[in-house]
């Protein structure tokens, strides 16, 4: 098992969910530090800090969870691997599509403020070897838990979890904007059956948190790659706005707000467990 991200399975899998978190962990491989002078609070200001600690519970379930330990400045797990520009990468061409984001892409070449993540553009190698260390791992063992939960139950749900600044910031499509408490993305309906989404929502509601489906994230790229209903595969993406249970200048924990969102998010884990798809 790659040791830059954990595959935790339940001491038997009981239900087809999958929950995965790509981007909580803040750690920089010491091999890579030359490469990116980031650091300090600009450092965890982009992470989505302890979404890990919000689905821990989920394999006393019966569910798998993946997270990953490695910041997303190293290499963001929720692009595809192709998504970069020449920028960041030297002779990458840049592919405008829907989901890329090419200056923050699967390498982020600034932070969201701007701030430079990399010394310099990276060599072709330099960057093949990121890609092959670590993202095709982490998803070629998503995929692995995804068909062997479809396997044993005929269908898989993924929850892809992940955490958002309270305010819409600049380059967003909602500057300025206090967000819902929480953002379930299923690509405009694409990535998941109706059912999903519609369990997702109404159990976030009826424990008293606001909910905007698709806005103002609609999915990323996990959500949208792994994401086939067709294929028995639904992926949702559920983003928890960050003010729930962070103090978002200081970065603390605020306790009793985690351990009610950690509580609603187990109980969200079994109930999907009883959907029939």
């Amino acid at each position: 098992m790659s040791r830059y991200f954990e595959v935790v399975r339940p001491a038997e899998q009981t239900i087809p969910v999958l929950v995965d978190v790509p981007h909580a962990g803040e750690w920089i491989p010491e091999e890579l530090l030359t490469e990116m002078p980031v650091e300090g609070k600009t450092l965890r200001r982009d992470l989505d800090l302890y979404v890990d600690q919000i689905w821990d519970r989920s394999p006393e379930f019966g569910a798998t969870l993946i997270y990953s330990k490695v910041s997303r400045y190293v290499v963001d797990l929720n692009r595809a691997a192709d998504d970069v520009s020449p920028k960041t990468v030297l002779g990458a061409k840049r592919i405008d599509a829907p989901g890329y984001y090419h200056d923050r892409g699967v390498v982020w070449r600034t932070t969201t403020d701007g701030i430079p993540v990399l010394s310099g553009p990276m060599t072709q190698d330099a960057f093949a070897r990121r890609i092959e260390t670590f993202h095709t791992p982490y998803h070629t063992a998503i995929r692995t838990e995804i068909d062997r939960i479809r396997d044993q139950f005929g269908y898989c749900i993924l929850i892809d979890g992940h955490s958002m600044p309270s305010m819409g910031r600049s380059g967003h499509t909602d500057p300025g904007s206090r967000r819902a408490d929480i953002v379930p993305g299923d690509v405009e309906g694409t990535s998941c059956a109706d059912a999903v989404r519609m369990t997702v929502e109404s159990h976030f509601r009826s424990n008293g948190y606001s909910v905007a489906t698709n806005k103002p994230y609609k999915g990323g790229w996990i959500t949208r790659h792994f994401g086939e209903p067709e294929e028995n595969v639904h992926a949702i993406q559920i983003e928890v706005n960050r003010d729930v249970y962070m103090n978002e200048k200081t970065f603390k924990i605020r306790e009793k707000n985690m351990a009610r969102l950690n509580d609603v998010c187990s109980a969200l884990v079994e109930l999907m467990g009883t959907l029939k798809l």
